[in-house]
């Protein structure tokens, strides 16, 4: 398994369709910012998603990333700001 930005269960929606999770189960914390892209998933299954929006609360809302990680790994954003 690769080292994951954001543990998430990829199958989980929220109201709009998007995935999410929440920012406690960052491993970077500073990393996940709108518009970032990241590893997210668990040991089940990784993909490389967007991140859309993170709610005052803490929730982290993404769209997943066509393709496989592999063919997205060039995606990932692993700068911190």
């Amino acid at each position: 398994m690769d080292d994951l930005d954001l543990i998430a269960d990829l199958n989980d929606q929220d109201d709009d369709g998007l995935g999410w999770s929440t920012l406690v189960d960052a491993t970077v914390p500073q990393r996940v910012h709108p518009g970032a892209m990241i590893l997210a998933g668990n040991s089940q299954a990784q993909a490389v998603v967007r991140v859309v929006a993170i709610d005052e609360d803490g929730q982290i809302h993404f769209s997943i990333l066509p393709g496989s990680v592999a063919k997205n790994r060039h995606l990932l954003d692993r700068t911190v700001v």
